[in-house]
């Protein structure tokens, strides 16, 4: 039967291996047998069969490690293995999965359920041709069969240690910068690898996050984004330009010496899923010559855990920002404001710096509602709100106040230098075209300001009011205008 399925059965009990021969025999199938673990193993790598069917008990080698040998090897892992056991629940079916095992089935197995379950493992798959991989190679003796059994289980036993240890970063460190870093760290142990990028998504937000040498230069960044990047887009993962952030961070190690942004290669990548939902990707990249794209260096299942523990730590400063973040703009929301500029009142007059408070209100927003609908005047809200975040530093405070009513804590700032923002900000806003429907719509805003000297008393709601109050006058005067509250007048 030239054209036959090849099925290598391994069992010590002729009964078993009898009934089986002529169960499949009947069926078409082609049948080889051996009686031991370390025979089936030699028989399976001489001539490479289409499928085996082995006990988990077995003399001088047990199916399990026999299967997990075989799923290690180039030339048997894409066989398909079926696990034969005595029990009907317990260790055997826990260790057949681990192991690779296609299918775990009772040892006393019904016809009704072998042939379907042998058709499943063959389905789609063509016979073998006797020249195909394996044919006519001598087979490993039993000494070295039982070395690799043992350099299997070593590697088996590292991996199980590393996933230990990724899970450990998980429950001792909940900073995700710092948990992005020490996960890198661990998946440099087991292979080479100069970077690494993830990307994340909750459906809403997400968040790209790249790990680089400490001395990689700018284009070595670019690349290892864009590349993850690209592999985001491949696997689908849901990504809003406008909902997106990506950091950048130095893995505390030198080693871009000779590895030019061009000469990355992908080492492994893993997309994560949840049912329907793609929640992200994680890939490690390496400048070493002879390092081949989707090689296997780096274990899918150390990725997906990786993966899922700097999830976590991502998902747990999601929730923080989430909590101190106006869900519509982005901005810092007017709670989290009040609380921060309260403690920075008090570190101003510790250390005698001066600030400045900007108060700003959309003109006539009210009509652009009426007119225009809520989504058009909440596409104006957020594309304003990005403009009053370019305009000032990042160690300034932006945040929505309420409404249309924007707020502002610029640091260590006197009045002339608040009043040049304050300008910036209304010009900025005055030449805008929004994104609306026809025709196109413009703003203009009013701006309040109020500073605070080092020896003034009062409070930063003092300052606040005050730039409130400045802020009415800019409005009573005309709107579009700059209006100040100086504390020399207080």
């Amino acid at each position: 039967m030239p054209d036959a399925f090849r099925v290598l059965l391994v069992d010590d009990s002729e009964t078993v291996i009898g009934m089986l021969s002529w169960l499949l025999g009947s069926a078409g199938y082609a049948i080889e047998t051996a009686g031991d673990g370390l025979k089936g193993v030699q028989a399976a790598l001489r001539r490479v069969p289409d499928l085996v069917v082995m006990s988990t008990r077995l003399p001088r080698l047990d199916g399990i490690q026999a299967c997990r040998l075989l799923k290690a090897d180039p030339a048997t892992r894409e066989v398909p293995v079926i696990l034969l056991t005595s029990e009907e629940a317990g260790a055997d079916r826990l260790h057949a999965a681990r192991a690779g095992a296609d299918r775990c089935l009772l040892r006393e197995v019904s016809p009704e359920e072998a042939l379907p379950a042998v058709r499943e493992c063959l389905a789609g798959k063509a016979p073998r041709t006797e020249g195909g991989a394996g044919a006519g190679v001598a087979p490993p003796d039993d000494i070295e069969i039982l070395s690799r059994v043992n350099g299997v289980l070593e590697a088996t036993l590292f991996e199980a240690s590393l996933l230990n240890e990724i899970a450990h970063v998980g429950r001792e460190v909940d900073d995700f910068e710092a948990t992005a870093r020490m996960l890198f760290c661990l998946l440099r142990e087991i292979a080479p690898a100069e970077a690494m990028g993830a990307v994340f998504s909750d459906g809403v937000y997400s968040e790209g996050v790249s790990i680089f040498p400490d001395d990689a230069e700018d284009p070595f960044r670019a690349e290892v984004r864009r590349r993850t990047e690209r592999l985001r887009d491949e696997a689908g993962v849901p990504f809003a330009p406008d909902r997106a952030v990506w950091t950048g961070l130095q893995g505390g190690f030198r080693g871009s010496d000779g590895v030019t942004p061009g000469s990355l290669v992908l080492r492994a990548s893993c997309t994560v899923r949840a049912g329907e939902m793609v929640k992200g990707v994680v890939a490690v990249y390496s400048g070493s010559e002879g390092a081949a794209p989707g090689g296997t260096a780096t274990k899918v299942a150390l990725l997906r855990q990786a993966f899922t523990v700097l999830e976590n730590a991502w998902l747990y400063r999601q929730i923080a920002r989430i909590s101190v973040t106006d869900g519509l703009t982005g901005l810092t929301n007017v709670r989290h404001f009040r609380e921060q500029a309260q403690r920075e009142h008090s570190r101003a007059r510790r250390h005698n710096d001066p600030y400045s408070i900007l108060m700003m209100d959309i003109d006539h927003f009210k009509k652009i509602n009426d007119v225009y609908g809520h989504p058009v005047g909440d596409t104006v809200l957020r594309e304003m709100a990005a403009i009053f975040r370019e305009a000032v530093r990042l160690t300034d405070l932006p945040a929505r106040y309420g409404g249309e009513e924007f707020i502002v804590f610029l640091h260590r700032t006197r009045l002339p230098e608040a009043v040049i923002v304050g300008e910036r900000i209304r010009e900025a806003v005055e030449r805008k075209v929004f994104a609306a429907p026809s025709p196109l719509i413009r703003c203009t805003v009013s701006v309040g300001i109020a500073d605070y000297l080092p020896g003034t008393e009062g409070t930063e709601k003092n300052v606040i009011g005050r730039a409130d109050q400045a802020l009415y006058a800019a409005k009573h005067g005309g709107r579009n205008r700059v209006a100040c509250s100086t504390a020399k007048d207080v």
